[in-house]
């Protein structure tokens, strides 16, 4: 921490709950940069798994192979380990 924390200006957070695993907080007095930034951030540092080859052998369907595959890679996937 900087020696800016006591200052009334200054961003602040407020936690709103905390576990684990999840932290709920209010994000106030700061440039909706700084906001975003914190944002993407978080967003890049969360683990993902994708769908990420699809191959088709014989499509017989009205959609076309990228289409297909492209919707595949959207569903959102868990993993337990």
């Amino acid at each position: 921490m900087d020696g800016h924390v006591n200052d009334p200006n200054g961003p602040r957070i407020r936690i709103r709950h905390l576990d684990e695993t999840n932290i709920d907080f209010v994000l106030s007095n700061t440039h909706l940069s700084v906001a975003n930034s914190l944002r993407r951030t978080m967003i890049a540092e969360v683990p993902t798994m994708a769908i990420d080859l699809v191959e088709f052998h014989d499509n017989t369907s009205m959609l076309v192979d990228e289409y297909l595959a492209h919707r595949l890679g959207m569903v959102p996937l868990t993993s337990h380990t």
